[in-house]
């Protein structure tokens, strides 16, 4: 990964989609949320998320290691990270697909930290897609969640502004 620079153009997270989203990962609390902001083009603003709530395979004997390998904090914290298996992947494409829907951006929630942007979310990210807008939600704090986004590439990562909209 490169470095993280603040001067890509700012993301369009529309306030009423911003506040079910939140209202959605919040009532999960303290459980991980993990999924997309999904939208009819590439290139319009997300009207919806699609919400992986199956299994998280991150603890699984492939992706442990992958996980601890990536530092202390991740062996003493064995919910930090997400995996979807296979199956509903599968179902959440099924669903993209017949709603003409396609993702926009990654989404998932931090519970102990700031919403940073970590390598791993990087290598994760880039493993699947060439170019996406991610964003993370810091629920450090449940009361005051914090929402960054970070445009990904295969050249970078920058953060971008999500505009003026409640948080």
């Amino acid at each position: 990964m490169d470095h993280i620079s603040v001067d890509a153009a700012p993301v369009s997270l529309p306030d009423d989609l911003r506040r079910k989203l939140l209202d959605v990962v919040l009532r999960r609390y303290p459980r991980k949320s993990f999924g997309y902001l999904v939208g009819p083009e590439k290139d319009s603003p997300p009207t919806d998320f699609v919400l992986f709530r199956g299994g998280n395979l991150r603890n699984s004997d492939e992706w442990r290691d992958e996980f601890e390998s990536r530092g202390r904090y991740f062996v003493d914290h064995a919910d930090a990270g997400f995996v979807a298996t296979p199956e509903e992947s599968w179902l959440v494409q099924q669903h993209l697909d017949r709603t003409g829907l396609r993702e926009l951006a990654v989404f998932h929630t931090h519970r102990r930290h700031p919403g940073n942007f970590s390598e791993i979310d990087y290598d994760l990210h880039i493993s699947r897609f060439d170019s996406l807008w991610h964003q993370v939600i810091s629920l450090r704090n449940p009361r005051l969640p914090q929402l960054r986004a970070f445009e990904v590439s295969r050249s970078g990562v920058r953060e971008v502004d999500l505009g003026d909209g409640p948080e």
